[in-house]
């Protein structure tokens, strides 16, 4: 019971972190992406929601630059609350979404209501058009996702993740 209270009481806490970080970032102008940090996810299986939620708030406070080049299942996929313009895909991304599992009935149901505040309208609207979070994976493909995030540039070309203009992270 203690441990339980422990991840509720963490949970409860990043929500306010990450709600708060969220908002800020609508205010701060696009950042040049010439120095970022980053990061690709792929063929991340996910793990505690407590554990990819503080990541992801890392990432996002230092503004480290997100490329997903592959799956990204179950809580990786807090990852797409970073903002659209500290993100892209390559046409190997894909999201596996599921209810939370493994902390009680009540310590998943906290972990789902989080995760589905924490995610952009848009994923939140994928997910509820196949009706809701469930115990078996949806998986969006980049087919879907490319809809909304903008494309990684393409290493054939010569440009990388940091080349990236704030018209093109738009999808222009």
């Amino acid at each position: 019971m203690k441990t339980i209270m422990k991840f509720l009481g963490a949970l409860g806490l990043m929500g306010a972190l990450v709600s708060t970080s969220s908002a800020g970032e609508l205010l701060r102008p696009r950042i040049s992406l010439g120095t970022a940090n980053v990061k690709t996810v792929s063929g991340d299986r996910g793990g505690y929601v407590i554990d990819y939620a503080i990541r992801a708030l890392k990432m996002r406070r230092s503004g480290t630059f997100v490329r997903f080049n592959g799956s990204c299942d179950s809580a990786c996929t807090l990852y797409l609350s970073m903002p659209k313009s500290k993100v892209c895909i390559t046409q190997s991304a894909s999201f596996g979404f599921h209810l939370p599992y493994g902390v009680g009935a009540r310590g998943n149901q906290v972990a789902a209501n989080f995760m589905m505040k924490n995610y952009p309208g848009w994923v939140r609207g994928w997910i509820a058009k196949r009706g809701g979070l469930k115990g078996s994976i949806a998986t969006m493909t980049y087919a879907d996702a490319s809809r909304f995030l903008p494309t990684c540039p393409s290493q054939q070309r010569g440009m990388t993740v940091a080349s990236l203009s704030p018209t093109r992270l738009r999808g222009g």
